[in-house]
């Protein structure tokens, strides 16, 4: 049986928060969720990189499929998803109030988070062998952990406000 994914929990806890967060503490948030759903992704794909060893792929398939895997993730992460991450960071300086937690991420943002979390859904559902479903929950992990780094800088210098 598949598990519940994550993703939808966290969208209702934001919405159900009845708390304001300045913009620095939505740039947290932004931090920690976007690591988190790389921790996440990385440990999934990982044990779906295992259960394949102990199945259907030789170990050095699945070595060359990771390594290739978390290559393309983290230039993907680098290339791409580090302008994304620096939008939103753009985007939560320019506020210039307090927002509830579910505005750590633009609309824009959450459609593809949840165009994202629908495709492993149909992956799972879909019986795609665990080769592939690790691949891909490597790479997307990689990615998002690569990418969340690009939050630090200007969370340490102070570029989103406090109040």
């Amino acid at each position: 049986m598949p598990a519940l994914p994550i993703m939808p929990i966290v969208v209702v806890l934001l919405l159900a928060l009845p708390v304001r967060l300045a913009p620095r503490s939505l740039g947290w948030l932004a931090f920690g969720l976007w690591l988190l759903g790389g921790v996440v992704l990385l440990s999934l794909g990982t044990a779906r990189l295992l259960q394949a060893a102990r199945g259907e792929a030789t170990p050095t398939v699945v070595a060359v499929v990771a390594v290739g895997a978390l290559a393309v993730g983290a230039a993907k992460g680098w290339f791409l998803l580090r302008k994304t991450a620096r939008r939103n960071i753009d985007r939560l300086a320019a506020l210039t109030g307090d927002r509830r937690p579910i505005h750590v991420y633009g609309t824009r943002s959450w459609v593809v988070i949840g165009l994202m979390t629908a495709l492993s859904i149909g992956l799972t559902l879909g019986g795609v062998p665990p080769l592939w479903r690790g691949m891909v929950n490597l790479a997307i992990g990689a990615a998002l952990a690569a990418s969340s780094l690009s939050y630090l800088p200007p969370l340490r210098a102070g570029i989103l406000r406090s109040t």
